[in-house]
C-alpha cells in the first residue's frame, strides 16, 4: 500500500480505532519525596503492547529515566510490563511529544520551603482536563456510557476539528481571511454535517481531503487558492487528540506518594500508614482537570529544644532581674 493510500484511509481508520479497538491499561504512579526536595518517581505499565507502546500516557525519558520492558507470558495473551524509575527536582513537565498541542499533559511540581523550626513539602500533579464535553459533548456521552456507536458524535466531532483548525488558520496572517467570510464558512460547515446523514458521512471520509473539497465547493471564488488542502492539514492535531482521549477510556491509574514528615494535608482518596493513595481514570479529568495534592511538614527537634532554652534562659533573667529590684 502506498502513502498517499495510507493517508487516504487515515480518518476512517481513526473512527474505527475509537470504536472497536479499545482496551484495559493500568499505570502505577509511585512518588517519594527526598527530605532534601528531590523526588524519586516509578512508573509501571501494564496492559497488551498496544496499549503500552502507544503515546496516550508517555513515560517520562531522558538521561536520568531508566526504562526497562518485559513480556509476561499469559493464557490467552502476553502481558506487556514497561518500567521507568529516575530522580526528578521542582517542575517535572512530560507530554506525548513535545511538539503536540492535544497530548495528555500532567506537570508535576514538588516544593520544599525551609524555615528556622520547620521544613515544608508540598507535592501538586495536574492531569489536564481534556475538555471533551465542551469540544464534543455527544463524544463524551458515548464514552460515560460505553456506547461505541459513532453515528450519535461524527459530525459533531468533525464540527470541532474544522472550527479548531479555521481558528488556528485565522490566527496566522498568513493563512487568514476576511472575518464575514469565515463566519459564512463555519455556517456552511456547519450545515452541510446537519444535512449529511451519518452513514454517508462515515463514508465521505474514506478520503478527508476530497471531502473537505467538496464542502468548500461554494466558496471557490472566495477563498485562497489551496485553502482547503490547509484546513485538512490543520484537523491533524484535532484528530490525534480525539484518538488519545479515546486510547485513554479505559486507562486506570494508581498513584501513590510517600512524603516526609508528618502530612499536613491532602486530597488523597485513601491513607494506608505513610502512603497517600489515589486511583482514577479518564472520568476524573475527561472535562476538568484532576489534581492530586499533598501537603507535610518535618519539625526540628533540635532548634526546638535550643529555643526553649533560651527562652527559659530569658524567663529565669527577667525573673532574677525582677527579683533583685525587689530587694
Amino acid at each position: 500500500m502506498t502513502i498517499s493510500t495510507l493517508n487516504k484511509f487515515k480518518f476512517t481508520l481513526l473512527i474505527i480505532s475509537v470504536i472497536f479497538f479499545t482496551s484495559c491499561v493500568e499505570t502505577i504512579i509511585y512518588v517519594q519525596v527526598q527530605p532534601d526536595g528531590r523526588y524519586t518517581m516509578n512508573f509501571i505499565t501494564k496492559g497488551d503492547s498496544t496499549d503500552v507502546f502507544n503515546h496516550d500516557f508517555p513515560h517520562p525519558a531522558g538521561p536520568v529515566w531508566i526504562t526497562n520492558v518485559e513480556k509476561i507470558p499469559g493464557e490467552d495473551d502476553d502481558i506487556w510490563v514497561m518500567k521507568t524509575s529516575g530522580m526528578a527536582n521542582g517542575v517535572l513537565l512530560f507530554t506525548a511529544r513535545e511538539d503536540s498541542l492535544t497530548a495528555l499533559q500532567h506537570p508535576l511540581q514538588v516544593e520544599r520551603k525551609e524555615g528556622y523550626f520547620t521544613t515544608r513539602y508540598t507535592l501538586r500533579n495536574v492531569f489536564k482536563g481534556r475538555q471533551v464535553y465542551r469540544k464534543y459533548p455527544a463524544f463524551g456521552r458515548s464514552l460515560q456510557e460505553s456506547d461505541k456507536d459513532s453515528t450519535r458524535w461524527l459530525d459533531e466531532a468533525l464540527y470541532y476539528m474544522c472550527t479548531a483548525a479555521i481558528s488556528d488558520l485565522q490566527n496566522d496572517p498568513e493563512t487568514s481571511i476576511n472575518s464575514d467570510l469565515s463566519e459564512r464558512l463555519l455556517n456552511h460547515i456547519h450545515n452541510t454535517l446537519a444535512r449529511v446523514s451519518q452513514k454517508d458521512l462515515f463514508e465521505e471520509l474514506v478520503n478527508k481531503q476530497n471531502f473537505i473539497d467538496q464542502m468548500l465547493k461554494p466558496f471557490n471564488n472566495d477563498l485562497p487558492q489551496g485553502y482547503g488542502t490547509l484546513l485538512n492539514k490543520s484537523t491533524d492535531k484535532y484528530e490525534e487528540e480525539l484518538r488519545l482521549t479515546s486510547n485513554l477510556q479505559d486507562d486506570q491509574f494508581q498513584y501513590r506518594v510517600l512524603m516526609p514528615g508528618a502530612v499536613t494535608s491532602t486530597n488523597a482518596d485513601t491513607i494506608k500508614n505513610d502512603t497517600l493513595m489515589w486511583s482514577f481514570g479518564l472520568q476524573q479529568y475527561i472535562n476538568d482537570d484532576y489534581v492530586i495534592e499533598a501537603a507535610s511538614i518535618v519539625y526540628s527537634p533540635q532548634r526546638i529544644q535550643i529555643a526553649i532554652l533560651i527562652f527559659a534562659v530569658l524567663v529565669l533573667a527577667i525573673l532574677y532581674l525582677a527579683y533583685k529590684r525587689r530587694n
